[in-house]
């Protein structure tokens, strides 16, 4: 038959599937030849079909290598290579490849090559497939492996191996591209057709296998079990089984001139079909049966490399067989060269059948959807009714439905429909088709779902439901928001909206994946504390509407005027407050609670400045400053700044103008500038303190001196309003007491002389440096003496001075009298005496004795006597005395 009319069709992928086909035993006689063995049919083993019957619709997986199918030749250690020297020569002498395929590429990455098949390779060599069609809803990739072959003996013929080829190639048919293999010198092949899933995992499929290209002579034994064998009258009249090899042989030529078989050519065509992950076949070449060992085995007899050749010119090479390393010979040989195909057409019909196969995507993401439902429907009694649901495959992430079959519902009609989404998704589906084609038809239907997405309303308000505007929030992920497979749509903290409430406090976010978020306010409204927690929120199927309610506080700022140390609350101050964009700017006073309140304040920085106060405080005119941030007054919802005024602080002391001490007792008053008592009392161990006295002009006047001190006289002065606390001070001089004790026997007293008379005088400065003069006498009367005469015959007599104010020097003499001399003086321990001579009549006492009296060491107490002696006995008469009154000052 002519090369480029012969392909390896469609079904050769239905024959991967192939678990291989049993023959009874000892059904026929053992032959050597192809004579008077029985047909397929007459066998047992086969059944006779025309373009009438019909068979079971679910074999008939079949594949056909189409556009998207990429095609890749290996070995699976690496230890060969598909060297491809036999297909690139025979190109370029003869056109061999392109003339016996049409569709054959031999370039690099094209679908022929060729191996020499050297011993060492065997069930190492392959041709791989990748999407050639659909099984169970699934694309199917296939491996065709080369597991045994019987090589030409070439003993004395070294580097000859290359007379034997294998070749694999593409070439249509009615049913779509299929591989060819063609074997060169070998006479017989064993290959194995393996499928799997796009995966790489064995792959079960039910198809069936239909044998195109069987010439005159040649046979195929398949290793394994199928499920049935189908042929025509015409190629069961062609074909035989030879129960020996369990192997079905050509053993007629066909009508078709070409002597083979072909798409167009029904003759000799016989399929089967199987169930399987793989398919393993022998292929003999023409003339073989006699020599075949067994069921599936090798040849007897070894083909040997021909010993002449006949070399005809470049028209001879690669002519039919042509193809090793020798390119001459004296005579010509017939070689073997065959090659054997497949179709996915056949003779008879098949049920239809289809294989429904959903992708359930994301429409913007493309990712496969679990969790969705589709029920699929059938057409009974006009009306649509429930036949079955497609179930997902976890592992090929897509919905199946398998075997829906035309025969249970009504004009072959189902409609699928998604009765439930996938969880966070949205949106209806559906699909009406019908089992158009014989077989199992893969119908593959794409469904998209929009995801759902949620939105999040923001409710804002303050007292009393008050509705708050310009309040700004932010919302992101609280996680990875992600599909459900997986795909991350937002990144965990990715901020996703912002908004800002309207004049209904309501602000309403973008529409949302769904997923959980974090709302926070970023921004509260003027004169309203930022609400910092984080509100979480959920979107989900169920929730694809949030509120969230966020009420905010009003902030406010207190001024608290008090009293500084007693804390006593002031009201009436005066205070400027203002802003630095001056949108507040007022002077206010502080309330009966000493209070200014200011709610609602807004974002910014804040002065106040007291410009008035009350009587008897001191102003404090500084200007302070306070910040509100977020709402927050320095950092505080409510914030009270307590403002303390300070106040006048004035100590009135009487104290002792000698000894600086304070002096208890004065009757005190305190008079303003309009001569208005202000307040009286009486001095005592402390200065008297007054508060918070108006600043002003005021006099201290003293009412009553203590006992023993003069009275003051008055001051006046000016409070000035300060914080210091402010002394006047008011010194009394003391009074010191001095007595002067005079001394005489009462012996010398002669009363005819009359009553002896001493006069005293003390002089000196008092503290304050002003000159001060005291005298005073004492007269002795006979009574007295009479009465105090002492018993040494002494008597005394004294005067005490009460009013003289103190000094440190007082010097205190006696007058000279007639008729006595000073003998001697004495005094307390503050009395300091010199003795300036011996005591002489008529010597003045103050040249004999020098005496004085410290009085502000001892305002109290102080005592000097001074002692006399009667030196004059004449009878001159003593003078009389008289006391005079000076008041002092």
């Amino acid at each position: 038959m002519k090369r480029w009319k012969k392909a390896l069709s469609g079904l050769l992928m239905a024959a991967l599937m192939v678990t291989g086909i049993s023959f009874p035993e000892n059904v026929f006689a053992v032959s050597v030849g192809m004579d008077g063995l029985p047909s397929v049919v007459n066998s047992g083993i086969g059944k006779m079909v025309d373009k009438n019957s019909t068979i079971d619709g679910t074999y008939n997986f079949t594949p056909v290598i189409g556009a998207n199918t990429k095609i890749r030749f290996g070995c699976s250690d690496g230890s060969g290579s598909w060297d491809n020297k036999f297909c690139l020569n025979a190109e370029q002498y003869a056109h061999a490849c392109s003339q016996w395929w049409s569709l054959s590429n031999i370039n690099d990455g094209g679908n022929t090559r060729s191996f020499i098949p050297y011993e060492r390779l065997k069930g190492k060599m392959y041709a791989e497939y990748t999407n050639v069609g659909n099984a169970n809803g699934l694309p199917v990739t296939m491996r065709i492996w080369f597991l045994d072959w019987q090589n030409t003996d070439i003993s004395g013929y070294p580097g000859y191996e290359d007379v034997d080829n294998v070749v694999v190639s593409v070439d249509n048919t009615k049913g779509g591209a299929t591989p060819v293999i063609d074997i060169k010198g070998l006479k017989w092949i064993k290959v194995r057709f393996s499928y799997y899933d796009e995966n790489g995992n064995p792959l079960k499929v039910k198809g069936h296998f239909t044998l195109s290209d069987l010439d005159y002579s040649q046979g195929f034994y398949i290793d394994g079990k199928v499920d049935g064998i189908y042929v025509t009258k015409e190629a069961d009249d062609r074909l035989i089984y030879d129960a020996r090899t369990d192997a079905i042989w050509s053993a007629k030529k066909g009508s078709n001139a070409d002597d083979g078989t072909s798409p167009d050519n029904p003759e000799g065509w016989v399929t089967y079909t199987y169930e399987g992950d793989s398919q393993t076949m022998v292929f003999y070449n023409g003339g073989t049966i006699q020599n075949v060992d067994g069921p599936g085995k090798g040849l007897t007899t070894v083909q040997s490399y021909p010993k002449d050749f006949t070399f005809t010119g470049k028209d001879a090479i690669f002519n039919g067989w042509k193809g090793s390393s020798r390119t001459e010979a004296t005579d010509w040989h017939v070689w073997n060269t065959s090659e054997f195909g497949y179709t996915s057409e056949m003779v008879m019909g098949q049920t239809r059948n289809v294989d429904l196969v959903i992708k359930k995507k994301d429409e913007t993401t493309g990712e496969a959807l679990k969790g969705a439902e589709f029920t699929v429907y059938k057409m009974q009694g006009g009306q649509w009714v429930t036949y079955t649901k497609a179930t997902w495959n976890d592992q090929y992430k897509e919905y199946m439905a398998l075997n829906l079959k035309e025969t249970d519902t009504e004009n072959r009609s189902f409609k699928v429909v998604e009765t439930k989404n996938p969880a966070g998704y949205t949106g209806t589906w559906e699909h009406e088709f019908t089992a158009e084609k014989e077989g199992v038809v893969t119908l593959t239907l794409d469904a998209t779902n929009a995801r759902k997405t949620g939105q999040i309303t923001i409710t804002k308000t303050g007292e009393n439901n008050k509705k708050l505007s310009g309040a700004v929030f932010e919302i992101k992920a609280a996680k990875d928001i992600k599909t459900a497979g997986g795909t991350t749509l937002v990144a965990a903290d990715t901020v996703v909206d912002t908004v800002t409430t309207d004049g209904n406090g309501s602000a309403a976010s973008k529409q949302l994946e769904l997923g959980q978020y974090i709302v926070k306010e970023i921004t509260a409204p003027d004169g309203y504390v930022l609400d910092t927690t984080e509100h979480a929120v959920t979107l989900d199927d169920s929730h694809t509407s949030v509120n969230v309610a966020v009420q905010n506080q009003k902030n406010a700022i207190v001024l608290q005027k008090v009293s500084k140390n007693d804390g006593t609350v002031m009201e009436g101050v005066t205070f400027h407050i203002w802003n630095d964009d001056k949108s507040y700017d007022k002077t206010q006073k502080t309330d009966n609670n000493g209070r200014i309140t200011i709610d609602g304040v807004k974002d910014g920085t804040w002065h106040y400045q007291e410009t008035a106060t009350k009587d008897g405080y001191v102003l404090d005119n500084a200007v302070k400053d306070f910040t509100v941030s977020s709402g927050k007054v320095n950092g505080q919802s409510n914030l009270t700044i307590t403002v303390e005024n300070d106040y006048t602080k004035l100590d009135l002391a009487k104290v002792d103008s000698g000894t600086g001490e304070n002096i208890s007792g004065a009757k005190l008053s305190l008079l303003d500038s309009n001569g208005r008592l202000v307040e009286s009392w009486t001095s005592g161990s402390t200065p008297h303190r007054i508060e918070k006295l108006k600043p002003g002009q005021y006099t201290l006047r003293e009412d009553q001196a203590p006992d023993h001190y003069k009275l003051a006289d008055p001051i006046t002065f000016t409070l000035e309003s300060k914080a210091d606390t402010q002394t006047i001070t008011m010194k009394d001089m003391r009074y010191a007491d001095l007595t002067i004790v005079k001394k005489i026997k009462a012996s010398d007293i002669t009363w005819a002389h009359v009553n002896p008379t001493f006069i005293f005088t003390v002089k000196g400065k008092d503290i304050n440096g002003k000159d001060r003069t005291f005298q005073n006498y004492v007269e002795f009367t006979e009574n007295y003496v009479n009465s105090h005469t002492d018993g040494q015959g002494y008597v005394e007599l004294s005067v005490t001075w009460n009013k003289i104010p103190v000094g440190e020097d007082y010097t205190v003499t006696e007058q000279d009298v007639l008729r006595y001399h000073l003998v001697n003086v004495t005094g307390t321990e503050n009395v300091t005496i010199s003795k300036l001579q011996e005591p002489t009549k008529g010597v003045a006492p103050d040249k004999i004795f020098s005496v004085h009296a410290n009085l502000k060491a001892k305002p109290t107490g102080t005592s000097i006597t001074f002692e006399n002696q009667k030196d004059d006995w004449g009878t001159t008469t003593h003078d009389t005395s008289v006391k005079n009154i000076i008041p002092l000052k």
